[in-house]
């Protein structure tokens, strides 16, 4: 399996891991500097980092760091800008990682501001979290880059020089992942309101979070505008003190081209992950140790960070691929040709063991070996999609396909709860999910249940693709009254 990197740099570098660097940045303005490196920058930077890795705990150190700089800050007046000025975009993002719905978000917010703002000539920087960029759009935008090693500081010198940042990443407010991710997101957008700029979390979602990521909300609250992709995240939100605006996830935009060919049968795409190896945790002792003996391990995540693993773990991971198998031969037995689907860089072991499990050849489309327009087309052209990666239901419902969810968390729920399609999930663990899986698929059969889904999918994603757009228009309307005002 081939690393991926969490937005966190390595102790032993200088270099920010999944933030190229391509330039030359200036030095940070930063009044949090170690003593004794009041001129060096990268100095203070280094020593920070130095801190985090060494510390017990830390993410708990990362939040704490991010919080120090957000006071520091204090309150900036809003920046008052020239209206022949362009507009300066940062966006904060998991592009790069090799996420196909992190990067179909992140080229549809790039599409929607190059369009609202066609007349302020929006210069974008992207802060990405590696290098995977397979797509033009993803391409062609300018990367954030920076000489300080840790990423607290690359955010307050990045917001320093923007006039509106936007989180673009979806899974905002969890600890599902990495409180460290989500400290990035919500403290970046929290740090740039607090230096003057306009910040906005843009169609995000919430989760279960730490107690530690509780606290760091509750703090940051009022920093910031947030909109949410779905009702239940604005609920759970109010419970923080955080109000969130109803919005929509950016990736119901992304339309897929069409088929090139007349394929001759029905389809079934399975996408499978290893939901049961979250979240990551950072253990700097174990990394440098890998380091020193030159070797790899399998759980590494990045410089720092491993994978959650432990008998139970493996055990749910065993059950859910031969849950996943015992589908995947139930739907070819109905006339279905099973394609193993990865969205991220990351599934692709998961697909290679699904396929060792299944009785006969099947084809692998998995990001990495494949680009994102062909992961993505091959959901949207589907004739049913059975997967625990969100954006593959998304992908599916926004071009009228029938979708089962196995869900491991709550985004697939509230999805298709709100679509109307809430007796088509399942949780991933759920001994009984394979079962209603093949019997929900089964009803497609019938020409009028297959009709009366696929119309369920298209009302639901043609209303979720004008919030969108409505997003847009209300946030350059925003931006034109405070900045250009």
């Amino acid at each position: 399996m081939e690393r991926l990197l969490l937005p966190l740099p390595s102790p032993v570098s200088n270099e920010v891991a999944g933030l190229p660097l391509v330039e030359p940045a200036r030095a940070s303005t930063s009044p949090l500097v170690e003593a004794g490196a009041a001129d060096d920058p990268v100095a203070a930077s280094r020593a920070a980092l130095q801190r985090y890795a060494q510390a017990e705990a830390p993410d708990e150190v990362f939040l704490a760091d991010m919080q120090r700089r957000i006071d520091a800050a204090g309150r900036y007046a809003a920046r008052a800008r020239r209206t022949d000025d362009p507009l300066r975009v940062l966006l904060l993002s998991y592009s790069g990682a090799g996420n196909t719905g992190a990067d179909l978000r992140t080229i549809e917010t790039i599409a929607q501001i190059q369009d609202v703002f066609a007349h302020r000539v929006p210069r974008i920087k992207l802060a990405a979290l590696g290098t995977l960029f397979d797509h033009r759009v993803l391409a062609r935008v300018k990367k954030l880059n920076s000489r300080l090693p840790y990423l607290p500081d690359v955010l307050e010198e990045a917001v320093a020089e923007a006039d509106l940042v936007l989180n673009v990443e979806g899974s905002t407010y969890t600890s599902k992942f990495s409180d460290s991710l989500a400290g990035m997101l919500i403290g970046g957008v929290a740090l740039a309101h607090a230096r003057g700029c306009l910040a906005v979390s843009y169609g995000v979602d919430s989760g279960t979070m730490s107690a530690s990521l509780q606290r760091f909300v509750r703090r940051n609250a009022q920093r910031g505008l947030v909109i949410c992709r779905n009702d239940a995240a604005c609920a759970q939100l109010t419970e923080l003190d955080v109000s969130g605006q109803r919005g929509a996830d950016a990736a119901w935009r992304w339309r897929a081209r069409e088929r090139e060919t007349v394929c001759g049968g029905r389809v079934a795409v399975l996408c499978v992950q290893n939901p049961f190896w979250w979240p990551v945790y950072a253990d700097a002792p174990r990394a440098r140790a890998l380091d020193a003996a030159g070797e790899e391990s399998p759980l590494r995540y990045g410089a720092l960070h491993f994978h959650s693993w432990n008998a139970a773990r493996e055990h749910a991971y065993d059950c859910y691929l031969s849950r996943f198998a015992a589908l995947g031969a139930g739907l070819r037995e109905r006339g279905y040709e099973p394609v193993i689907v990865g969205m991220e860089r990351l599934d692709e072991a998961a697909c290679r063991d699904l396929a060792a499990r299944l009785p006969f050849a099947v084809r692998i489309v998995a990001r990495g070996q494949a680009d994102l327009e062909a992961v993505a087309t091959t959901v949207a052209h589907a004739d049913c999609v059975v997967t625990t990666r969100y954006h593959a239901a998304v992908l599916a419902v926004s071009h009228g396909v029938p979708v089962f969810g196995l869900s491991m968390d709550e985004r697939i729920d509230r999805l298709l709860d709100e679509a109307g399609l809430g007796d088509w999930r399942a949780r991933c663990d759920d001994e009984s999910s394979t079962a209603r899986a093949l019997e929900r698929i089964a009803t497609l059969d019938d020409a009028c249940e297959r009709s009366r889904i696929v119309a369920a999918c298209e009302r639901y994603a043609g209303a979720q693709r004008i919030v969108f757009d409505q997003m847009g228009k209300n946030l350059a309307a925003w931006v034109e009254a405070i900045h250009f005002g």
